[in-house]
């Protein structure tokens, strides 16, 4: 069985998202912004600590920028200055393997988070077929994230090349 696109997993997230306010953390290459931003009444902060897709993404995206629509903020989730329950859901997106602190981090997203938390990531069979990680490295941020899963009552979706983990507060 093939793995499903990232369009087909932003498919499959898009009825979980609760409410109009999404924290995309990670903006990678903009995946979650492409699948979201044509609803016109969602308004997306999209984070990441490297920003090496922004200047392509603020072009792409330049009215809703101006809208007020997408902010595309440097930080890193652990570092994010954000109100508690400011966001209705937030939305890692493969980004969980370079969170530096991993429970941290999954602290700062429940916080921030009033609605939905969707964290998906690699697993270790994908290491050098999907992505250049080793597949210690994501075995390693794989339990970390599904052991705070379990202990907290969300939801664990597991594929071969990639798992998922959901609640709603």
């Amino acid at each position: 069985m093939n793995e499903p696109s990232m369009s087909e997993i932003m498919n499959g997230i898009i009825p979980i998202i609760t409410g109009n306010d999404i924290l995309d953390i990670g903006t990678g290459f903009g995946t979650v912004i492409k699948a979201l931003i044509s609803n016109k009444n969602i308004n997306i902060t999209s984070i990441d600590p490297e920003m090496w897709r922004f200047d392509e993404l603020k072009n792409t995206f330049l009215n809703e920028i101006y809208e007020g629509r997408l902010k595309l903020l440097k930080t890193s989730i652990e570092e994010i200055n954000s109100p508690d329950n400011r966001f209705s859901t937030s939305i890692s997106l493969f980004s969980a393997h370079h969170f530096s602190n991993t429970l941290k981090a999954i602290n700062k997203i429940e916080n921030v988070t009033s609605g939905t938390i969707i964290i998906a990531d690699w697993s270790p069979a994908s290491s050098g077929i999907s992505n250049p990680h080793s597949s210690e490295e994501l075995e390693k941020s794989m339990s970390t994230v599904k052991n705070y899963a379990l202990k907290n009552k969300y939801k664990i979706q597991n594929n071969k090349m990639w798992f998922m983990i959901y609640k709603t507060k």
